[in-house]
């Protein structure tokens, strides 16, 4: 019997914990799918669960109001939890206990669950705060990244539940910047545009819109050059008469992303790698080699403009 309440008080204060928290955390930025051992589980629950639950703990027994609502007891005093715990814990272990106590056992029973259940609801209420505000911190990264605890804490806490495409589709890496990529789909089409909005699906990439697109005309491309032409790639690109491209995930093969400064001033891709290998640890095991540039955006000419 003490093993099922083991499991059960296991759930209770650190599987549904860790589930809020990424429910409420993923209002914020997209969180990422991924299969860890128990051990991992474990910690990870743990780390996201101490605080919230010691001050829960503090509020129900100790502070006025918290103390007695939801679910109050009339007898709520430390030595009256006390023997009620140790009777129910008595019971549990063993059938002989039970029997001897049993005109006592399910009254304390009753008080220790109203208790528990007042202290989960805490416990629930600041895990859930707990992500809202961390939620928050992770979706303005590029205004706190400067800050060293806030990128320890990014390390450490708030880099495990974020997808891994949310940085690298967004312009968290690089402020100032736009997200220009260049897709490559199944049949064969090479597209390039300006990533305006991505969709994810139970933690991994559904889908993306470009912005602005335009596709290479790459037969054309290939017929100049066995001809001995050097043609210009620039000029074998066609733009689509479409403000917003989307593309399905499944048919993308391979997709290459290039950050364009907005300013028009050029930045070191050493730099921004160096970026990545610093800030986003845990993002780049997870990713492997990433390939990463940072072109200067060229200005519009009357010519384009046409």
């Amino acid at each position: 019997m003490l093993t099922l309440v083991f499991s059960i008080l296991l759930t209770v204060y650190l599987i549904i914990p860790e589930a809020i928290f990424r429910f409420f955390f993923g209002f914020f930025i997209p969180t990422r799918t991924y299969v860890l051992t128990r051990t991992e589980t474990a910690f990870r629950a743990v780390l996201i669960s101490f605080f919230p639950f010691w001050i829960a703990m503090g509020l129900s027994w100790d502070i006025p109001g918290p103390r007695s609502w939801p679910l109050p007891v009339e007898q709520n005093s430390a030595q009256q939890r006390r023997i009620d715990y140790k009777i129910v814990t008595s019971g549990f272990y063993s059938e002989t206990e039970f029997t001897k106590s049993s005109n006592v056992f399910w009254p304390a029973l009753t008080r220790c669950s109203r208790r528990q259940a007042r202290l989960a609801f805490w416990y629930f209420l600041l895990v859930a705060g707990e992500a809202v505000l961390l939620g928050f911190f992770a979706s303005r990264y590029a205004s706190y990244s400067g800050k060293p605890f806030y990128r320890w804490l990014s390390d450490r806490l708030l880099s495990p539940y974020i997808s891994q495409w949310h940085p690298l589709l967004t312009q968290d890496l690089l402020p100032g910047t736009v997200v220009q990529a260049d897709i490559l789909c199944t049949n064969n089409t090479l597209y390039q545009g300006i990533v305006s909005q991505y969709f994810m699906k139970e933690g991994e990439l559904s889908g993306i819109i470009l912005q602005k697109p335009r596709r290479f005309d790459r037969d054309p491309y290939l017929k100049a050059k066995n001809e001995g032409v050097k043609p210009e790639k620039k000029e074998y690109w066609i733009s689509i008469p479409s403000q917003h491209l989307y593309f399905f995930a499944d048919k993308i093969v391979n997709m290459n992303l290039s950050y364009v400064t907005v300013a028009g001033t050029k930045a070191s891709s050493a730099a921004v790698e160096k970026f990545l290998a610093e800030e986003f640890s845990p993002l780049t095991k997870s990713l492997g080699k990433l390939s990463v540039s940072v072109v200067r955006q060229k200005k519009p000419t009357s010519t384009d403009q046409k």
